[in-house]
C-alpha cells in the first residue's frame, strides 16, 4: 500500500479599485473594496493499494480541497464599470463633432482640417441610469472538495479493466446578481393554444432609481458532479495499443459564472433567472454530458522490416489510428424571446413552469481516423506525413440548435381567436423553429473535415 498526502496554500492578491461611487456608497454598496480571501488550506491525501500482492489488482482512491481563483476579468470589470470611470452616453440629432474628421463624412463639423482634440465635445447627450459592478464584502475564493475511488484489474497478459467513480462538489462559486431588484410579484400570461393562464414571478420598479443594474460578484453559487467510469484498456505490444471507456455523470449546478460582465449582450444570458430565487435555476449544468463512449486505437504496421531496402521503404513505417466517440447530447433551456420577468435581461428568461436545460440536443457521433507515414531521416530525425479526418462519415451531428420557444404576439383576437383567446400582457406565441438546428455564423452542425499535414520530429 502506498498512502501519499500533501497541503497547499493558496492566496490571490488582489489590486483595490483607485475610485468608489459615493452614491453607491451612501445606499450601502460599496465599489472600492474587494475581500481577499486568506484562509484557503487545501489537504489532499491519496491511497495505492495492491491488493493480491502481484500488481494485478489495485484499488486507488483520494480526496482533496481546491481553492479557484478571482479571474481578471471580473476585477477589471469592478475597477473600470462603477458608474463614475467608465460613463455611456447617447447623443442624437445630427452627427457628432468627432465623427466629422471621419472621411465619410463630408461636411467637417470642425472645420477642416482641425486634428480631434481641436474640436468641440458634442453636446446634448444623455445618459440612462448607470449599471454598476462591485464585489460582496464578504467575498470568498470558489472552494472545491474532489473524492475518487476505484479498482484496475489486469485479467490478462496486457489486458486490464478499470471501473472508478469521481465526485466534485464545490460551493462559494461565483457568479454576478443584480441586487436592484424588489421581490418579484406574482402575474399571469397565456399560452397562444387557448390554454389556461400560466402564472410567472413579474419584478416591478427598481428601489434605487439611481441606478439600473447593481451586478454584485458573489460567492453564492454551486456545483455537483458525480461520474462513474469503466474502461476496458490493451497496453501497447505486438505493434497494437487499445482503450475503450464509457462514462455516466451527471453535473448540476444553479448556474455559475465569471464572465457576465456585458449587460445587454450575450453575457446577459450567463445569468440567473431570477436574480432573487437563485434556487430556480438549479438542474443540469451546460456542459452536463449524461452518456460518453470513447474507443481509440494504435496500429503500427511494422511488418516490412525483414523486405529488402525498397520494400521498406514503401510499406514500412505505416501507422493508422482513430478515435471513435458517441454522447448523448447536452442541455438546453425553452427561452422566450423578451424580458417576461421585467428585470432588464430579456436573454435567460425561459417559459413558465419549465425548468432550465430540460431539453436535450441530439446524440453526438463521429469516427476521426488518422494514417501516418514514418520516414526515417536520422537517427533521432524523422519525417511524418499524415492524413486525418473528423466526421469522417459525415454524420449530421447537431451542436446548437434555436432555444427560443416562444415569442411576444402582438396580434389580439378577434384577428386570430385560435391563437389568443384572451388578451393578457403578455401573449405568448410559439416558435416552430423551436429545437431545430441553429442557423448563424457558426455552423449548427460538425461537418466532415479531411487535412493533410507534414512535420519533422526530433
Amino acid at each position: 500500500m502506498t498512502l501519499s498526502g500533501g497541503l497547499r496554500y493558496d492566496m490571490q492578491h488582489i489590486a483595490q479599485p483607485k475610485v468608489t461611487n459615493p452614491t453607491a456608497l451612501a445606499l450601502g454598496f460599496n465599489t472600492g473594496q474587494i475581500n481577499e480571501d486568506s484562509n484557503n488550506i487545501g489537504p489532499r491525501i491519496g491511497v495505492a493499494w495492491n491488493v493480491l500482492g502481484n500488481n494485478k489488482l489495485v484499488v486507488r482512491g483520494g480526496y482533496g480541497i481546491y481553492y479557484g481563483r478571482t479571474p481578471s476579468i471580473m476585477i477589471g470589470t469592478a475597477h473600470s464599470n462603477n458608474g463614475i470611470n467608465v460613463q455611456t452616453q447617447s447623443f442624437s440629432g445630427g452627427v457628432p463633432a468627432q465623427l466629422a474628421l471621419i472621411p465619410q463624412y463630408p461636411n467637417n463639423m470642425c472645420g477642416a482640417p482641425n486634428p480631434q482634440p481641436q474640436c468641440a465635445p458634442p453636446t446634448g447627450g444623455t445618459s440612462s441610469p448607470p449599471i454598476i459592478f462591485m464585489f460582496y464584502p464578504q467575498y470568498v475564493e470558489p472552494f472545491i472538495q474532489q473524492v475518487s475511488f476505484g479498482f484496475e484489474y489486469e485479467f490478462a497478459r496486457n489486458f486490464s479493466v478499470a471501473v472508478s467513480w469521481l465526485g466534485v462538489r464545490g460551493t462559494r462559486i461565483y457568479r454576478a446578481r443584480d441586487l436592484n431588484l424588489n421581490p418579484a410579484t406574482t402575474t399571469a400570461t397565456i399560452n397562444v393554444n387557448g390554454g389556461s393562464p400560466v402564472s410567472f414571478q413579474r419584478y416591478g420598479t427598481r428601489p434605487f432609481a439611481a441606478f439600473g443594474r447593481i451586478q454584485q460578484f458573489e460567492s453564492t453559487s454551486r456545483a455537483n458532479y458525480n461520474g462513474l467510469a469503466m474502461e476496458v484498456k490493451k497496453r501497447f505490444s505486438h505493434n497494437f495499443q487499445f482503450l475503450a471507456s464509457y462514462t455516466y455523470s451527471h453535473a448540476l449546478d444553479d448556474r455559475p459564472d465569471a464572465t457576465a460582465v456585458v449587460p445587454g449582450g450575450s453575457d446577459d444570458a450567463k445569468i440567473v433567472q431570477y436574480s432573487t430565487n437563485l434556487a430556480s435555476d438549479y438542474g443540469s449544468g451546460d456542459n452536463d454530458q449524461r452518456h460518453r463512449y470513447v474507443m481509440s486505437g494504435i496500429w503500427q504496421l511494422d511488418y516490412a522490416k525483414d523486405l529488402n531496402p525498397l520494400g521498406r521503404a514503401i510499406l514500412g513505417g505505416w501507422e493508422l489510428s482513430g478515435i471513435f466517440t458517441a454522447q448523448a447530447g447536452q442541455p438546453y433551456s425553452a427561452g422566450v424571446s423578451f424580458d417576461l420577468n421585467a428585470d432588464g435581461n430579456s436573454r435567460s428568461d425561459r417559459f413558465p413552469g419549465v425548468g432550465r436545460n430540460t431539453f436535450r440536443l441530439p446524440r453526438f457521433v463521429s469516427l476521426d481516423p488518422r494514417v501516418t507515414k514514418n520516414i526515417p531521416i536520422h537517427e533521432n530525425i524523422k519525417f511524418q506525413f499524415i492524413f486525418e479526418a473528423f466526421n469522417i462519415f459525415n454524420r449530421a451531428n447537431v451542436i446548437a440548435v434555436n432555444t427560443t420557444a416562444f415569442l411576444r404576439s402582438t396580434v389580439v383576437p378577434p384577428a386570430t381567436p385560435v391563437l389568443c383567446t384572451t388578451t393578457p400582457a403578455p401573449c405568448l406565441a410559439p416558435v416552430a423553429a423551436f429545437g431545430t438546428p441553429a442557423s448563424s455564423v457558426f455552423s449548427p452542425l460538425t461537418p466532415r473535415i479531411i487535412q493533410l499535414a507534414a512535420k519533422i520530429v526530433f
